[in-house]
């Protein structure tokens, strides 16, 4: 049982929509890794990586013994604890402000990491994170852009 590239982002930003949505509110467990494998005739691999993305969230916790369980709705504003949410978070600011058109490049890995003292790592993963968003586009060999609104 193969999924296309990126399925598991796809089946996260599902039960993203049905926490916002309130369809599974607060306190309320997740589809299990089996379920969710069979309702999207995925393996559980790439249920497992979507539930992953969404606990990386803080969205969903794991219960020992019982499974995952919704922590609440995705924080709208929250102050970022991470190095790369940071980078994100400061990113999406610039982005928000029009400082960057969609022909613009996003500045550079090596300018992001004099800038926030982080690791090349640290950078790319705060890239990633707005591009899994939909706010970034990268494009290989030419760097991040702001996603067309």
């Amino acid at each position: 049982m193969a999924a296309e590239r990126g399925t598991y982002r796809r089946i996260a930003d599902e039960l993203r929509q049905r926490v916002r949505a309130g369809d599974l509110p607060a306190g309320a467990m997740v589809p299990s890794e089996l379920a969710l494998s069979e309702d999207y005739g995925v393996a559980r691999g790439t249920a497992r990586a979507a539930l992953a993305v969404l606990a990386e969230e803080g969205l969903i916790e794991v219960v020992p013994g019982q499974g995952r369980r919704v922590v609440g709705r995705p924080p709208v504003d929250h102050e970022p604890v991470t190095a790369y949410e940071r980078i994100a978070t400061a990113l999406r600011t610039r982005i928000d402000a029009g400082e960057f058109t969609s022909a613009d490049p996003l500045p550079s890995e090596a300018a992001l990491m004099d800038e926030f003292g982080a690791s090349r790592n640290t950078v790319r993963r705060a890239y990633r994170h707005l591009a899994e968003l939909g706010v970034v586009v990268i494009r290989h060999g030419a760097g991040a852009f702001p996603a067309s609104r």
